[in-house]
């Protein structure tokens, strides 16, 4: 059986950093049920080798996962889907658009904005490229 992320290609002129390219990839696919409870993932390494980035890049994505509640790694086995349980908000429905947006709001919220704060400054900048023609 094929690999889900054997086809998927990091896009470089996207503007999104390739790890949060990475992250978003493996989140939607395990909301949408590519990736079932408990199978393995590729290693850091394979996957770094794959899509021809940094191990540290691949890295990242994985902590971000694991800390989101998404995979867990089991030290000397390798690096799993989490049990569903454990997964947070990922939905099959999840974009990876909004999972960029989920992670935007997560980083507001730590910087200790609040939603209407948040919101402002969407609707600000939003405002601003609509003057500036974009």
């Amino acid at each position: 059986m094929a690999d889900p992320l054997d086809t998927f290609k990091i896009d470089y002129s996207s503007g999104l950093p390739v790890w949060i390219q990475v992250k978003n990839r493996i989140a939607y696919l395990i909301g949408a049920g590519a990736y079932q409870a408990g199978d393995r993932l590729p290693t850091v390494r394979a996957l770094a080798v794959n899509l021809d980035i940094s191990y540290n890049t691949v890295n990242r994505a994985y902590m971000d996962l694991e800390r989101e509640g998404y995979i867990t790694t089991r030290k000397g086995r390798g690096t799993f889907v989490a049990e569903q349980r454990e997964i947070g908000a990922a939905r099959a429905t999840d974009t990876p658009i909004e999972l960029l947006i989920d992670d935007m709001i997560r980083a507001c919220n730590g910087a200790g904005l609040s939603d209407e704060d948040i919101i402002s400054m969407v609707r600000a900048r939003i405002a601003y490229k609509a003057y500036r023609g974009e």
